[in-house]
């Protein structure tokens, strides 16, 4: 199926091109949000963690590349499977994993369910228009 394909790479690229345009962003939306402080201890930007930025990059940029490694040098349907179901598991794990750690943190504004109504609006709204828009899109 050539849409998986697609897929995939544009995955992969969006990823790639993620390790220089995240901080862009950062570095730009801080700026425009609170103010350039050119040097000074100030700056939001003097107390972001840059380097764990950077290492939640490159762990996903190295488990793209892992991934096509062992697709490309395994050629097993079974692999695929168990490969795939793992990646799922994965997933669920680490949403759920999230949501026990963010409800058991001792801080308000950390714990999701202490979020006001805005909150939750302004996570879903982009998921549910992206899901109209793909469904007008693809009828």
């Amino acid at each position: 199926n050539a849409d998986l394909a697609l897929s995939v790479t544009m995955t992969a690229i969006s990823t790639m091109v993620s390790s220089v345009m995240l901080p862009a962003n950062l570095l730009l939306y801080v700026n425009a949000a609170f103010g350039a402080s050119s040097g000074s201890d100030e700056s939001i930007i003097n107390h972001l963690d840059w380097p764990s930025l950077f290492i939640s990059l490159a762990i996903v940029i190295l488990a793209i590349g892992l991934g096509l490694f062992a697709s490309f040098k395994v050629s097993s349907h079974r692999f695929n499977r168990f490969a795939n179901r793992m990646g799922s598991m994965s997933g669920i794990l680490l949403v759920v994993f999230s949501g026990v750690l963010s409800s058991l943190s001792g801080d308000k504004q950390a714990q999701i369910w202490g979020q006001p109504w805005s909150f939750y609006i302004g996570v879903s709204a982009p998921c549910l228009v992206g899901l109209f828009i793909a469904t007008c899109a693809g009828v």
